[in-house]
Order: C-alpha cells, then structure tokens, then sequence
C-alpha cells in the first residue's frame, strides 16, 4: 500500500473514531463531510469506470462509503429524532455496509460489468 493509501485509511479511521466518541452532533456532521470529502475521488472513479463496462471493487466499496457518510451528514440535519435515536441508527446502518458492497458487487456483476480485484 502507497503512503496516500495509508494516510486516506488513517484519516478515515480517525474520522470514524471522532464520529464515535464525540457527543457533539456538529462534530459528528463535520468527520462525515471530512469522510465525504477523502472519498469523493473513488466515487468519481466508480462513475468513469462503470461508464467503460469494468470498475475496480475497491472503487465500488469505497463509492459505497461515500453515499453512507453523505447519508448520515444528512440523517444527522433531522431535526425530529434524538442525537441518540440518530447513533442507533447510523450504527444499525454501517453494520450492514459490507452486505450492501456485496449486493452493489453482485448487481454489476448480473449486469455484465466486469469487477476487477
């Protein structure tokens, strides 16, 4: 793994870390968009490359985890559930990431787009 790789892995975790532990709403809206904004070049990726007829998987799974933090910076502006009901649901959701990458995985697949490892 190159050192851009690292330090992108590093940032997320650390993101993800602030996201957890913090118990400000604003913080948490804030290491999404930061999550968002280390992403965005692979959901670019994704696009340019399902346009050509095979994507990188990694590319997929990490288009994937930009529209879930983009989702939660979203969840978190609800302004008619608790910054805890807000937790418990983001939490339910991101344990399902790995199934839903899957599922994206196998669509593309059904469809003739070739994945590369």
């Amino acid at each position: 793994m190159d050192n851009r790789k690292i330090f992108e892995e590093g940032l997320i975790r650390a993101m993800d870390e602030v996201a957890e532990e913090s118990k400000d709403n604003t913080t948490k809206m804030l290491a999404e968009l930061l999550k968002t904004a280390i992403l965005k070049p692979y959901k670019e990726a994704y696009y340019q490359e399902l346009a050509g007829g095979k994507v990188h998987k990694e590319n997929v799974e990490k288009a994937v985890d930009f529209y879930f933090s983009d989702i939660c910076v979203s969840f978190r502006a609800f302004r008619n559930l608790t910054d805890d009901e807000k937790d418990r649901e983001i939490r339910t959701a991101k344990q399902q990431l790995s199934t839903i990458k899957q599922t994206v995985l196998n669509v593309l697949a059904n469809n003739n787009i070739v994945i590369i490892q």
